[in-house]
């Protein structure tokens, strides 16, 4: 960056800045801002309909196939000591092996 170009906003001290948060200023140019938004009405369509998607978006990871608990089970360590010798997926693997023993 070239050290003789000027900001394009100038720093505020922390004093200045709640001054300004005290008189309702902000650094976002709002006028600037609403007359974007009239120029392009489906824009605005657009927001509020993914507004409203994530409004109604369930939190966390999605479920993928069956659902599944957590849970704390005590094994022997030689028995998986040999799981995890395996290879990667080796909790999917044995999750399956233990599915299809009952």
């Amino acid at each position: 960056m070239n050290a003789n170009k000027e900001k394009s906003s100038p720093s505020l001290s922390s004093e200045q800045m709640k001054a300004a948060r005290a008189r309702g200023a902000s650094r976002s140019d709002w006028t600037r801002v609403q007359a974007d938004i009239a120029k392009d009405a489906s824009a605005s369509a657009e927001n509020a309909a993914i507004g409203a998607m994530l409004a109604n978006r369930k939190p966390g990871r999605p479920i993928q196939g069956e659902a599944k608990e957590a849970i704390s089970l005590r094994i022997p360590i030689s028995a998986l000591e040999r799981w995890r010798a395996t290879g990667k997926g080796w909790q999917t693997r044995m999750a399956e092996l233990l599915s299809k023993a009952v």
